[in-house]
């Protein structure tokens, strides 16, 4: 017999402190976290870069089958072009701070928003519970 942790939901927030708009979404998530009943992994961006294969599915979570869409939707507009996981990965490991932000993640779903507004986050936050 074997013993299995139970899968607790879980949004995870890349956040910029120092970004009002981040701080905004943070708040958001928070508060959405009592109400619908989920954990907040918080990242802190500025210090913490996401794995090669937290980008690899962020960059497919975003991009709904559209890769070209996933790698410019990762990226902030003044980033480099990149039009594969491999290149977006490259420009991130050169430059953490091209990675779009406030980015919140529901792993267990295989979705993710850029939050700007949060109010772009409504449908994530009710769905993760799910």
């Amino acid at each position: 017999m074997s013993f299995r942790l139970p899968r607790f939901p879980l949004l995870t927030i890349f956040h910029n402190p120092a970004s009002d708009a981040s701080v905004q979404a943070l708040k958001f998530v928070r508060q959405a976290s009592v109400k619908y009943n989920f954990d907040v992994d918080i990242v802190d961006s500025q210090t913490t870069a996401p794995t090669h294969q937290q980008v690899s599915n962020i960059v497919s979570y975003l991009g709904h089958g559209s890769l070209q869409k996933g790698c410019s939707e990762i990226l902030v507009p003044q980033a480099p072009k990149a039009s594969t996981v491999a290149e977006v990965q490259k420009i991130l490991d050169a430059n953490p701070g091209y990675m779009m932000r406030p980015l919140v993640v529901d792993w267990n779903k295989g979705k993710a928003v850029v939050a700007v507004p949060p109010s772009r986050l409504n449908e994530l936050v009710k769905d993760v519970g799910e």
